[in-house]
């Protein structure tokens, strides 16, 4: 019979009760301060401090004492640190068994008192309450069992989060650590071909020979035009005095004064290369004659490829393409820079300029091409190969109730689209789902099992209690009735979580 007074339950035992009992009856009792357990001299509980240990550790965060009027259980209990009273009264008044101060005739007696000679019959008996004694010791301390559950689930999820991972700069705090690898600069030159054209054209040089036809001398001017029989017309270019031709008595009769003019096309071309004797007109013919002597030459006319805005346009609307390709190279350099645990991503080409095309359009192309030279800065960021997933797992794991778990081998994380790559580092949007389930308390289960009997309901009861499915439960010996006393010797084992819903 339980008693619950204010504060206190008192559990009353018979002389047959055993240790099996005692522990139904702590369990059964109310969550109250104090027991105090009531039990008849020579009850099967009484004869070993290994049960009264147990009893002890059943009520760990209650005060529990024992009120016997067998002083030797008393005694026991006193080793096990478990208060013992004689009586109800004894408890109420906190009066444990005093000692008894021995006068001289107590000494006395003790000091004549001979040994005893035990009876074989006597002998038998105590070798049988030993071994009934370590019987009950093997009851309590030998059989083990492993519970086995397994968890409940529920899924959670998907969520979808942003995600960044680089410097902390602009005022916001990356959710991911990441190494910046350069500013590096880089350039690129990008070649194109000029599509307008002038035309240059020169004029033909030589020299004439003009020969005196008169006695006096002849100013001839600078400008002066000759030409050939078909109209090809030169200019002297220097003014020179043509000297006077002199008629002697001898043979040869006259002497021509002759003077050599350098003379220029006046018209630019090939037309004015002219063969030698052909420019033979003058514009004083009775005064003077002209020839020359050599050919002329350097007349031409040729195309001169010119840069147009057109081409320039063509041209730079590459370069951001070209740059990138620099830019992939180098990133390629960074990821043989660091190890295999890590992903390196390449930020757009910052700082960039360009050739300007006040510098190149309108200008003479030689060879009918021209190039443009393209700069800028190159930035990388190195990240663990694990993220953003294990990030995400763990923003997902942080909603989840305190008292809950989920199940990170089997989550799920999936990038949703292209990640992008800026200034501020690489931003991801992340999905992820997981199976969450309620955290296993393996000591509750331990202590809720302790002494029950092999009941599969009884036992689905209170591991369901816990949140958790029962499975199986394995003793040694095999054939052992109930749960162990000692919650030391109950083992929990959890199964592994079922995979995650597709």
């Amino acid at each position: 019979m339980t008693v619950q007074v204010a504060g206190r339950a008192v559990i009353d035992l018979g002389a047959r009760a055993t240790v099996l009992d005692a522990m139904d009856r702590v369990r059964a009792a109310a969550a109250t301060d104090e027991l105090v357990i009531a039990v008849a001299a020579g009850a099967p509980v009484l004869r070993s401090p290994v049960f009264l240990e147990v009893l002890r550790r059943a009520a760990p965060t209650r005060r529990i004492a024992l009120v016997t009027p067998d002083a030797r259980a008393r005694s026991l209990a006193a080793s096990v640190h478990m208060p013992a009273f004689a009586s109800i009264a004894a408890l109420e008044r906190h009066e444990l068994d005093p000692t008894e101060p021995l006068g001289p005739a107590q000494r006395a007696a003790i000091v004549a008192a001979g040994p005893r000679v035990v009876s074989p019959v006597r002998g038998i008996a105590a070798g049988a309450v030993v071994l009934v004694a370590l019987a009950v010791v093997f009851a309590v301390v030998a059989p083990t069992a492993t519970v086995v559950v397994a968890p409940v689930s529920q899924a959670l999820g998907p969520l979808e989060y942003d995600l960044r991972a680089g410097p902390n700069n602009a005022g916001s705090t990356a959710d991911i650590a990441a190494l910046t690898l350069g500013p590096t600069p880089i350039s690129v030159k990008l070649g194109g071909n000029a599509t307008g054209s002038r035309t240059e054209e020169t004029k033909a040089s030589g020299v004439v020979r003009f020969q005196n036809q008169t006695t006096g001398d002849i100013r001839i001017p600078k400008g002066t035009i000759v030409s050939t029989s078909d109209n090809i017309r030169f200019q002297t270019l220097e003014d020179k005095t043509l000297p006077r031709s002199s008629i002697g008595p001898l043979p040869p009769f006259v002497t021509f004064g002759t003077v050599d003019i350098p003379i220029e096309a006046v018209s630019p071309g090939p037309s004015g290369n002219v063969g030698a004797q052909k420019i033979t007109q003058g514009p004083q013919p009775a005064q003077y004659s002209v020839t020359n002597q050599i050919a002329t030459t350097g007349g031409d006319s040729k195309k001169i490829p010119v840069i147009q805005q057109s081409d320039y346009d063509a041209v730079a609307s590459r370069a951001d393409g070209e740059l990138r390709k620099q830019v992939d190279v180098q990133v390629e350099g960074w990821k043989k820079q660091v190890d295999k645990d890590h992903t390196v991503y390449g930020a757009p080409v910052s700082n960039k300029s360009i050739t300007p095309a006040s510098d190149v359009v309108g200008k003479d192309a030689a060879g009918g091409s021209f190039e443009l030279t393209v700069t800028g800065t190159a930035t990388g960021y190195s990240v663990l190969a694990i993220e953003p997933k294990k990030t995400a797992i763990d923003r997902l794991a942080s909603t989840v109730d305190p008292d809950h778990d989920i199940d990170r081998q089997g989550a799920v994380a999936e990038i949703v689209g292209t990640p992008t790559v800026d200034a501020q580092g690489v931003h991801w949007r992340v999905r992820v789902k997981a199976e969450q389930f309620r955290k296993l308390d393996e000591a509750a289960i331990r202590s809720t099992l302790v002494g029950r009997p092999l009941d599969a309901v009884e036992i689905t009861k209170v591991v369901e209690a816990q949140g958790v499915r029962w499975r199986r439960v394995l003793t040694w010996p095999g054939w052992w009735p109930r749960m162990p006393i000692l919650e030391s010797r109950i083992r929990i084992e959890k199964e592994a979580p079922p995979p995650p819903s597709p």
